[in-house]
């Protein structure tokens, strides 16, 4: 059995607006292995997305904690969180969030760039990546003339260049077609033999095919838990 690399204890969240309040979360515990392919689903409104955010430091619990590697990410100082965000964490958008304007390298190396790397040893790593997934050939061309399943493929390798312990991707193949959507799945499920993915998606047929675990959320609580895994 796994050693958690995230637990989630006791966790809610409320938002408030205006006069009234809105309970997101209600009291959610999990623990996720290091390594595999977590599916969370839900209807819109659920607070899935929440949970995502919650993960990431982006909000803060109202209730409970978010631990990763036993400690509480709601404790962390803002150059601690931003940390975590850069180094222990991958995010995969359904938009990709690319600059279409710049090279697929450059976009793949924005994460080290950002971290302070040095230029050389960025392009080396990125082109490195690029490789080990057979992606070299897109090195040098512009991100705008790739096709919506090649711009996924590379913001996913963003999201490992810094080699994170989770990649947290939130519909990440909203905007693609069958085949497409398909390859992301199993590109993400690749890279989960060695990291944590937890994906947020609509499409159970499709991530339930590749995903290892499934956790659906209703109403800001865990309504179905296929089984931890840790």
């Amino acid at each position: 059995m796994q050693t958690p690399v995230l637990k989630i204890i006791q966790l809610s969240k409320t938002f408030s607006l205006g006069k009234n309040d809105f309970l997101a979360l209600k009291d959610i515990s999990i623990a996720f292995p290091k390594t595999g392919f977590v599916l969370i689903s839900g209807k819109s409104g659920s607070g899935k997305s929440t949970l995502l955010n919650l993960i990431a430091g982006i909000h803060k619990p109202s209730e409970g904690h978010v631990f990763y590697r036993d400690k509480a990410i709601d404790a962390m100082s803002e150059r601690h969180l931003c940390a975590y965000r850069n180094r222990e964490l991958g995010f995969v958008f359904q938009q990709y969030n690319l600059f279409d304007k710049q090279s697929v390298l450059f976009n793949v190396i924005l994460p080290l760039l950002i971290d302070g790397k040095g230029i050389a040893k960025a392009y080396e790593t990125g082109e490195q990546l690029l490789k080990l997934y057979g992606m070299e050939e897109m090195a040098k061309r512009d991100v705008a003339k790739l096709s919506g399943g090649e711009k996924q493929r590379v913001a996913i390798i963003r999201a490992i260049i810094n080699n994170p312990a989770i990649v947290l991707a939130d519909e990440p193949t909203g905007a693609l077609d069958r085949q497409n959507a398909e390859r992301t799945m199993l590109f993400l499920k690749e890279i989960s033999s060695e990291r944590l993915v937890i994906v947020v998606s609509h499409d159970l047929e499709l991530v339930r095919s590749y995903s290892t675990r499934h956790i659906e959320i209703k109403d800001g609580k865990v309504a179905h838990d296929s089984g931890p895994i840790c």
